[in-house]
């Protein structure tokens, strides 16, 4: 049908990856030959073993005799367990209510905690200085596990699960609405997220997610546990808004390009989240040829460089995987623009680059022919990372998204046949060479790489269009090694929302 172009023109390339899928498995583990897809997988814990055994028959004598006072109730806690393991299965007994004889310890790991909050960071909770040495346990009761963190001599026992729900994502739900969920996606201490990918829909800082809505018009939404409103200084928004976190004494930012109309070029414009101290940094001008629009991509650590690309006008076709085709930086206070990647001229190759290293030195790029290209932004130098071995029938790679170290790089391919999808998703190192293939799609579905929650997860949206537009994507987390595969909402993914 049509071929596999630049994902330049996002209101084309939205209603693409949009599309939804149902109960649609997001894919098979491999290896083994044979696995069970995603859909089979689920989190319901064992149940409770049933007690059969008949009650001993009350005595005559005991009957009769005069109650004695009551004895406190024995924990059959073995004594040879240090402190801080008994404190452990004494936390787990008194807080879910389980008789502690019924819990079974099943592994202690020697840990080194930052903070005396033991590894488990909750809004509005403060925690003393550290370091503090402790243990990581993990117990098992009734077929349920849980993690408990404890210091040295076990005069601290805290539940790992407070902060499993610390995170909210932010989706384009059913009908068009934009919502929150909380998974319950079990991170714990580990995460570490890196969402670095390029043509932004939002970000969030201070419990509020700032985002793009494209269900019904262009438009900018603010979004909280209190519900949603419109942010009616973002107006005419294109299809990159970027978010700045702030910092001592200075409020978070929001950046965006502006749509390129009739009569008006596309400018690139900052301000607070609350709409003050809105500024214009940089105007196009007009008659521009070929057209392009101003897309607000990414901010620098300190707040000080706007990073953004220059995006062609009217193209479109059947996009799998979205993306930028150039790089700019702009510092924000002397209006300077740096040049990193240009557009290319002339009918040349197209660039498509997909994701920005949290360290700013690095970009993957996927439209160089069954590659990843990972440029270096500092001396020019670039590597490429090799599809995997044994893969038949794709024609694209894409949304490729660096690990939180920038070590390694994670990316979906796809056949790029709306009459005949599938997809895969990989795992590859930064330095380049051959990937590891982790998962393959059933028929008809293809995967999106949104980002990493730590170093071992990934977060990534399921798409079918078996049944578009009539059910929604998913999304999961996986396991860099195709483990653990956990279907943890429906919609399209806007942005994460860290409460912690």
């Amino acid at each position: 049908m049509t071929k596999n172009l630049s994902a330049i023109f996002f209101a084309f390339a939205w209603l693409v990856t949009s599309c939804t899928v149902g109960d649609v498995p997001l894919a098979t583990a491999v290896p083994p030959t044979v696995a069970p897809t995603i859909a089979s997988a689920t989190n319901t814990p064992l149940p409770a073993p049933t007690n059969t055994a008949a009650p001993a028959p009350a005595s005559t004598a005991a009957l009769a005799a005069t109650p004695a006072p009551a004895q406190p109730t024995p924990t059959h806690v073995a004594v040879d367990l240090t402190p801080a393991q008994r404190a452990a299965i004494q936390a787990v007994s008194s807080e879910y209510n389980i008789p502690a004889d019924q819990i079974h310890l099943l592994k202690t790991e020697a840990m080194t905690w930052p903070t005396g909050c033991l590894g488990i960071v909750l809004p509005g909770v403060m925690c003393t200085k550290g370091p503090v040495d402790g243990f990581r346990m993990t117990l098992e009761a009734n077929g349920q596990q849980y993690e408990f963190h404890t210091n040295q001599d076990g005069t601290s026992a805290i539940d790992a699960a407070q902060q499993l729900a610390t995170i909210q994502l932010v989706v384009l739900a059913s009908g068009g609405s934009v919502q929150l969920t909380s998974p319950n996606i079990g991170l714990g201490p580990t995460y570490n997220p890196a969402f670095t990918g390029f043509l932004p829909y939002g970000g969030a800082v201070g419990g509020t997610a700032y985002v793009l809505d494209f269900s019904q018009k262009s438009q900018a939404q603010a979004i909280d546990i209190n519900g949603t409103r419109g942010l009616d200084f973002i107006q005419n928004p294109n299809y990159g808004l970027a978010l700045w976190h702030g910092g001592p004494n200075v409020q978070p930012r929001l950046a965006w390009g502006t749509q390129l109309t009739s009569g008006a070029p596309s400018s690139l414009l900052m301000s607070a989240t609350d709409g003050s101290q809105l500024e214009t940094l940089l105007t196009l001008d007009a008659g521009a040829n070929p057209p392009v629009q101003l897309v607000a991509e990414a901010w620098s650590a300190d707040g000080q460089t706007l990073y953004f690309s220059k995006e062609p006008v009217g193209i479109g076709g059947y996009i799998l995987f979205a993306g930028a085709s150039n790089l700019y930086k702009i510092d924000i206070t002397s209006k300077q623009v740096t040049e990193l990647i240009p557009l290319a001229a002339n009918g040349g190759p197209m660039i498509c680059l997909d994701a920005l290293s949290q360290d700013f030195r690095f970009v993957a790029d996927h439209c160089t022919s069954n590659v990843i290209t990972i440029r270096n932004l500092t001396d020019s130098s670039s590597t490429t990372i090799q599809p995997p071995v044994g893969i038949a029938g794709f024609r694209i790679m894409g949304s490729a998204r660096f690990s939180p170290d920038g070590s390694r790089v994670a990316f979906a391919l796809g056949k790029g046949d709306p009459n005949a999808e599938q997809g895969w998703l990989a795992v590859g190192d930064r330095a380049g060479g051959a990937s590891n293939l982790i998962f393959t799609t059933p028929a008809g579905v293809y995967d999106t790489v949104l980002g990493w929650l730590d170093d071992q997860t990934l977060l990534v949206q399921s798409s079918s269009l078996l049944c578009n537009p009539t059910c929604l994507n998913q999304l999961w987390t996986v396991g860099i090694d195709g483990s653990a595969p956990v279907k943890v909402t429906d919609g399209s993914f806007l942005t994460i929302i860290d409460n912690r």
